[in-house]
C-alpha cells in the first residue's frame, strides 16, 4: 500500500470505466491525498480533445510510454491500497500547467 501520495505523481491503478461497468489499468496523476483515500485523473494516450485535457509535454519522464493526456475531466477518489506502481512524475513545468488548468476551471 502507498503511504503517501503527492500532487504529480504517476501511479498504475485500476480506474473505473464512466459507464460504472468495468475498469482498466491504466496510468492516472495523483492530484491530492485524503488519508487512506487519494483523488485522481485519467492518463490516457488519446490526443487532447476537451477543455480540460492537458498534453503530457515530458511524457517520458511521468513514466508513460507514449505520448499521453491528462484528463481532468475524469476524477475518482480510490483507495490508496489499489494504486499499484508509481511508475514516475510530472515535470515541474507539466505541474505547473496542471495546476494552472485546476485554477482556472475550478475555482469556486
Amino acid at each position: 500500500m502507498t503511504s503517501t501520495v503527492e500532487l504529480g505523481d504517476v501511479y498504475v491503478c485500476v480506474f473505473p470505466f464512466t459507464s460504472g461497468e468495468g475498469a482498466k489499468a491504466r496510468p492516472v496523476l495523483a492530484l491530492m491525498d485524503l488519508g487512506l483515500d487519494c483523488l485522481v485523473c485519467r492518463i490516457t494516450s488519446v490526443p487532447h480533445r476537451g477543455f480540460l485535457d492537458l498534453q503530457i509535454n515530458d511524457w517520458r519522464q511521468a513514466g508513460l510510454e507514449k505520448p499521453s493526456t491528462i484528463r481532468l475531466s475524469r476524477l475518482v477518489t480510490v483507495e490508496k491500497a489499489i494504486l499499484k506502481v508509481r511508475i514516475g512524475e510530472l515535470s515541474p513545468n507539466d505541474l505547473t500547467r496542471v495546476r494552472t488548468l485546476w485554477n482556472e476551471k475550478f475555482r469556486l
